[in-house]
């Protein structure tokens, strides 16, 4: 085995369970999702440039998850911007 490399073998069966659950007791998300929905043209992509959801009429993403990466600031700010340009896409599509 390699040197560094830990595994529930060299450090135990129980330690491994008990680092297990100090993660799952401890450790939490910071709760903004993002890069969820791709954007674009090609084949993985879940909406179009102007947000509306592909194969699916009337129906857009309009929130963080269209975001490819997390931003290192808080999410409120371009997820607001992204439901401005959305309202400007749907007024400008109905005129």
């Amino acid at each position: 085995m390699s040197e560094g490399i830990i595994t529930t073998m060299t450090i135990g069966i129980h330690w491994g369970i008990q680092i297990e659950a100090y993660i799952r007791d401890n450790c939490s998300t910071v709760y903004h999702p993002v890069g969820t929905c791709k954007m674009g043209t090609d084949s993985m992509a879940v909406v179009d440039p102007e947000l509306r959801v592909h194969g699916v009429e009337g129906l857009r993403v309009v929130d963080a998850s269209i975001v490819p990466t997390i931003a290192t600031g808080n999410t409120n700010a371009p997820t607001i911007m992204i439901g401005e340009k959305a309202a400007a896409l749907i007024k400008a599509s109905r005129i």
